[in-house]
Formats: C-alpha cells, structure tokens, sequence
C-alpha cells in the first residue's frame, strides 16, 4: 500500500452502505455523516480538481454536495455531486466508484493508481477507492445492462439502460469480455475503447434533459440511417421519479481512424508551407495542381455534410427533428443576434486594444472606426425572405470533429457547443451554420501552419502567407462545391442562391466575433486570427454563391 500512503483513508465498515446517511442505527448515522464529511470535503475535491475533465479549470472548490448516490449490482457507486465554486456557479458532475482489496493482488491496485481516490480500510483488510471507469469489469457489465435495456431502481429514480437497434451488430454477442483501453488524454469526458469494437463515452459534467448527442445519434442511427457517423449502440441515463433524464454514458460504434482532420490538415500545409519556403517560384507555377488531393478529400467532406444536413431534414414525426420553414422572424433574429454579437466584441477590443499586440493594434482600430458601417453591413444582409427549412444540426463543426477514414470522413461529436444549455444545443436554425463554422476552421488551420512554419523567422511571413491565403481559399471552393452538390434538392437550402450567400456571410460573421471575444478572454496571441478573418469577410461583398 505504499503508493497509496499521502491518500486519505475511508473507514468503511459496512461496503458502500457505509456512505448513506439515511440507514441504520444512530451510532451508524453518526459515522456514515463523519464518512460522507471526509469524502465531500477532502477526498472528492483533491481527486477533482486534478482530473482533464473537471470544467473549472483554476477555480478554487468552496464545497461539494451528494446530490444522489445509487448502488449498483452491489459492486459499485454511483454518485452524482454538486460542486460550488467561487466564481463559476455550481456544477454538476458523475463520478461512479469501485472498491479494491489486497487480495486483489497488489499489481490489480498499482495499475488503479492514477485513478484513486483514497486508501480504504474495512475489518483489518486494506484496500482503495478508485474511479470505477478504470474497472474493465464495470465497463462491461454497462455494456451487458445495454443489451438487456435494463432498468435499476433506486429510491430518488432509476439507472435505465438502453440499447439501439444496431447494438448487436456493433457490440457482438458478448460472451468474450471487451478489453478496456482509454481513447483519449484530452477531453471533457472520460472516453474508452472497449476492444475494437466499441467506444465509451463516460459524461462527466451533467446537464438535466435530453442530451443532444445521444438524441441525434438514435435519430441518425434508427431515423435517418446517415452512414458517416460514429453509430450509437447504446446508452446509460438517470431518470429522476419524476422523469427528468440525465444522461450518464453512451456507447458507440468504433471508428478506425489515423486522426482528425484538423491534424491531417495542418500536416498537409506543414508540408507544402516547406516546400514553398525551399522553392517558392517552382511552388507558384504548381498551385493549380499541387492541392489535387487534399481538394478532393475538402470536396467530400463538404458532400458529407450536406448529406448530413439532408439526412436531419427528414420528414419523421417527431416535433424535435421535424424540419420547419424559415419564418421572417426567424431572419430578423438572427440578424440582431449577429448585431449584438458584433457590438458586445467591438466593446470587448476596444478595452484591450492598448494590451494587443502592437502588429494588430491597427488592424484592432480600423474595425473600430468603421463600427457603424460593420453594424450596417450586418443589417443588409437580412434576406427579404428564404425559401427554405430550419433542422436541428451540429452546432460545433469544425475540422477537429471529423476523423479520416479511407480517404472519406465520419462526423462525430454532436453534443453542441459546451458553453450553451441543452435548450440551447436542441434548438433548430439554419444548418448553414455548420458550414459557416467549418470555413472558419479552414481559416484557422490555415493561420496555425503559417504561425508554426515561420516560428523563429518572422522574415518569412511576406513568402509564405500568399501561398496559405491561396490554400484557403481553394479550400472553401472545393468544401462549398462538394456540399452545394449534396444539398442542391434539399430543402435545408434556400432556394435564391443570393439568399444562401447573405446567410452564409452573416453565419460566418457572428461566428468570427465570436471567436474573437473568446481569444481577447483566453488566447490573446490568437487574436490575429479571427482579426484577420474579420476584415476580410467584410470586404467582401455578398455575391458568395454556392453553386
């Protein structure tokens, strides 16, 4: 126990009953309040604050409250906890337990270390608390509830487990146990591998409601039958008594895949950005050709999200996805969001323009001098009327959520964005936001291969940046063209292509002010980038046909 001995230690004499305030004499009332004390206020918060998928990054945990707290098979814990910060607010988050014992063999509770709690202790033996998704048993027996649709009560609600119609094609029959690896270091979840198989996706932070991606992949999955998705297998939800879900963890269909297509990107230009620096007049002669490839693939992946918009318009009954026409007030909406948008950032830079860097400083003052025409200009693009449907959609798309699969894509990540309620995430508009979002990541990863290719030798910015403004904007071509392709007969897209160009200019306008309020908050020496994309979207004019 040795690796353990800095942890806290848990007298826990009577298992997981041992933590329930509510059970028992009044000898053991008193020690499960003095249990569920030590763990509230030391335990949760040190393992906490330390874990990738705790949102309150640098925030000081003022306390933490049990919220529920359900036995499972009588094997594990699960708890959900109320945590109170100074300046965020109170979160929510899942965190299921496990027990382990000596006996288990010293090396079973040396491979739990990174994911331990505290040291426990129950009738002389010695033994941890970990967190219970780095127990492969756990892990497989939620997919075994799954298969059987499973409902466990519980005395404030139930775990109810459920599974897709393609839950056995993509799990198997179960009679093997799935090794259990994790998928990811970096994420606001707890995702693992389940064999080749699978793909676990343990949610972490906790919204009460239905939950946007679980919700559209049964929709993709069972409804539309789109192809280029992670398909959903199965799910775990906490379902209050008075039927309020929470969902806990979902499962899908694994993706093989050598990495996302931000990355593959940012290769693709990292290369040419050298062959540029070494031969720049043979690379200028060459820039009708030298993209063939990564053109097509940006052309697919634009079809893949148009057949994905068709793929949600689908006509099936159910009031959340039912496609519905673009109404004026829907038009006047977001015209004053974008406006307000526009005017909340421009207040933001003019705050910090004294602290920008001084290369962006004038850039920063010539969007504030032409404040009033920028507002103007956003008001004109307010389309008379658009001939065309608001579905539900991605809401968070760009090239870091679509992984690269034999020279095709699949589109994963459907949540939403992770700053807005599920209300927020659920609410139907204009799928040309999506597409709006992707360009912006073309703007990005363009921006992010020029700062790494001239890091150290700022001489080489005047070489290099025409070569990557040419890549951007083949590249918007080749993705508009290819997603034009897939939505031409599609009512998600306005018939008047002028129409489609207004929308899309103003999507993509709200969504750089967007980025830059961010950047100015959190990544100042970002800044340049949606600067940048800035004044160029607006010194365009509006003719950005699609067709």
């Amino acid at each position: 126990m040795t690796p353990y001995t800095p942890l806290p230690l848990l007298h826990v004499s009577d298992g997981w009953e041992s933590f329930f305030t509510d059970r028992g004499d009044e000898a053991t009332l008193a020690m499960a309040t003095a249990l569920q004390a030590q763990l509230t206020g030391v335990v949760l918060p040190d393992f906490m604050v330390q874990q990738r998928w705790f949102a309150a990054k640098g925030e000081r945990i003022e306390h933490v409250v049990i919220s529920r707290q359900a036995i499972w098979k009588r094997k594990w814990l699960f708890l959900q906890v109320q945590v109170n910060l100074p300046h965020a607010g109170s979160q929510t988050y899942s965190l299921p337990l496990a027990l382990a014992w000596e006996e288990d063999g010293l090396e079973t509770l040396a491979a739990r270390q990174p994911d331990t709690l505290a040291r426990v202790s129950q009738d002389g033996r010695q033994g941890i608390l970990y967190d219970a998704y780095a127990d492969e048993t756990f892990c497989n027996e939620l997919l075994e509830a799954m298969r059987q649709q499973a409902f466990f009560p519980q005395s404030c609600g139930r775990l109810k487990f459920s599974a897709s119609a393609d839950f056995a094609r993509l799990a198997g029959d179960g009679s093997t146990p799935l090794p259990v690896q994790p998928a990811t270091a970096t994420s606001s979840n707890t995702t693992l591998r389940l064999g080749d198989r699978l793909f676990l996706k343990a949610c972490r932070r906790l919204w009460a409601g239905i939950n946007p991606e679980l919700e559209m992949g049964r929709f993709l999955t069972e409804v539309a039958s789109y192809r280029y998705i992670a398909p959903l297998a199965g799910a775990l939800e906490f379902e209050d008594n008075d039927g309020t879900l929470t969902t806990l963890a979902l499962v899908q269909g694994l993706v093989a895949s050598p990495g996302d297509a931000w990355s593959y990107t940012l290769a693709c230009l990292s290369r040419f950005l050298d062959e540029c620096r070494h031969q720049p007049d043979a690379m200028r002669r060459q820039l009708d050709t030298c993209h063939e490839a990564i053109l097509r693939q940006l052309s697919t992946l634009g079809r893949r999200t148009g057949g994905l918009h068709c793929a949600l318009a689908t006509p099936s009954g159910d009031p959340a996805f039912d496609p519905q026409p673009i109404t004026s007030a829907d038009l006047q909406h977001w015209v004053r969001q974008a406006g307000a948008e526009a005017a909340q950032t421009l207040e933001k830079l003019e705050r910090h323009l004294p602290h920008l860097a001084r290369d962006q400083q004038p850039k920063a003052q010539g969007l504030l001098t032409a404040r009033p025409a920028l507002l103007a200009k956003i008001q004109a693009l307010l389309p008379l009327a658009v001939e065309a449907v608001i579905t539900r959609y991605h809401g968070d798309f760009h090239l870091g959520q679509v992984l690269l699969v034999n020279e095709d894509f699949v589109l994963i990540d459907f949540e939403g964005e992770p700053g807005r309620t599920l209300e927020q995430r659920r609410r139907k508009n204009s799928p040309l936001r999506d597409v709006a979002g992707m360009l912006r990541s073309f703007n990005y990863a363009a921006n992010c291969a020029l700062t790494q290719a001239v890091a150290g030798n700022a001489a080489s910015v005047d070489l290099l940046e025409p070569f990557v403004i040419d890549w951007e904007r083949r590249g918007r071509t080749a993705f508009l063209a290819g997603y034009g392709e897939a939505v031409r007969s599609c009512p998600v897209y306005p018939q008047d292509p002028q129409a489609a160009a207004n929308l899309l200019q103003l999507f993509e306008l709200e969504k750089a002010f967007y980025e830059l309020r961010y950047e100015l908050d959190n990544r100042p020496d970002w800044v340049h980038v949606p600067l940048g994309g800035l004044t160029t979207l607006l010194l365009k004019n509006n003719r950005l046909y699609l067709h």
